[in-house]
C-alpha cells in the first residue's frame, strides 16, 4: 500500500482540485483544528504559515471560520427576511 503523506494529492493527479481545497490547505485546517490549547493553536498557525505561504494559510483558516461565519449570517434579519419570502411562495 502506498504511503500518504502530509498535503500529497493522493489521487496521483487524476483528480483536479480547487486552490482553496487541495490537500495541503484541508490538511493544515486539521493540523490547527486539532492542536490541544491555545497556546499550540498559535504556535501551529505560525508553523503552516511558514511552510504554506500567507495565500494558502488564510484558506485552511476560512475553512476552520466557515461553521461560524454560517451561523452569523443565519443570525441576520437579511436571512430571516429571505427564508420568509422564500417559505411564502408557492408552486403552481
Amino acid at each position: 500500500m502506498k504511503q500518504k503523506q502530509f498535503g500529497k494529492d493522493w489521487s496521483d493527479g487524476q483528480l483536479n482540485f480547487p486552490k482553496h481545497l487541495t490537500p495541503k490547505i484541508i490538511h493544515s485546517a486539521l493540523f490547527v483544528y486539532n492542536a490541544k490549547n491555545e497556546e499550540e493553536t498559535r504556535q501551529r498557525v505560525e508553523y503552516l504559515a511558514k511552510q504554506i505561504g500567507d495565500k494558502a494559510m488564510a484558506y485552511a483558516m476560512s475553512l476552520l471560520v466557515l461553521p461560524t461565519l454560517m451561523k452569523m449570517t443565519r443570525d441576520t434579519e437579511e436571512y430571516k427576511t429571505f427564508l420568509d419570502e422564500r417559505n411564502s411562495r408557492t408552486l403552481n
